[in-house]
């Protein structure tokens, strides 16, 4: 058994890998998320401190903030990475599941705060990975959809389940968003010890995507 961070984005991957971990008889003792110094929400979901506070209260989890920006981004994340350790963490996991760029900075983050690197999903196949984290009992809506790959904004705060995946096989795009297709948060599930409560307010448009405008 160990003790172990998650890397946490708020999404169906990284729960998946926590879930898997706990599986194997390993604890969580941490959430570290990033966020961004310029917008004051996490990197790529876009996710408000408030709702990661309420999501890590929700899985009853210390969270750790890494603050940072494009200049500073990895130091920054191998000290919050390093901060854990004051709460037992022995290892810390990633829900990376195959491009390898990411499992790179992963590996390279992971060492450089001492930690052995854990990616469960690693190489799986991405279409069993989506239904074992819904067979598994957990609830994610939809909470941003690229431009590129043309979902419709309708899916936006609708649930991820078997139509939305219908869908993406219909439009050939990939099932797990891997490639930024779409975002996920996870809202309550097996490793949740309350539903994580949010409220949306519209709908927030990039260049790249829409996104759920959410706070809780």
């Amino acid at each position: 058994m160990k003790k172990f961070c998650l890397s946490y984005s708020s999404g169906k991957d990284c729960l998946l890998a926590m879930d898997r971990l706990v599986q194997a008889g390993n604890q969580p003792v941490a959430l570290v998320t990033t966020l961004s110094d310029e917008i004051n929400r996490s990197w790529f979901h876009g996710i408000p401190i408030s709702v990661l506070e309420a999501a890590a209260e929700a899985l009853d989890l210390p969270l750790v903030i890494s603050h940072n920006n494009e200049t500073n981004y990895t130091e920054k994340v191998v000290e919050a990475l390093q901060e854990t350790k004051k709460l037992g963490a022995e290892t810390v996991c990633f829900g990376d599941i195959d491009i390898e760029q990411n499992g790179a900075w992963d590996r390279q983050v992971a060492l450089s705060a001492g930690f052995e690197p854990q990616l469960p999903l690693w190489q799986e196949n991405r279409e069993a990975l989506v239904k074992e984290f819904l067979a598994k009992g957990y609830t994610a809506i939809i909470k941003t959809v690229s431009k590129e790959a043309g979902i419709p904004i309708k899916f936006l705060g609708e649930p991820l389940n078997e139509t939305f995946i219908t869908y993406l096989k219909e439009h050939q795009l990939d099932i797990c968003g891997e490639n930024g297709e779409y975002h996920t948060l996870v809202i309550d599930g097996p490793l949740f010890k309350k539903r994580l409560n949010y409220y949306t307010s519209g709908i927030y448009e990039s260049p790249y995507a829409y996104s759920l405008i959410i706070d809780a």
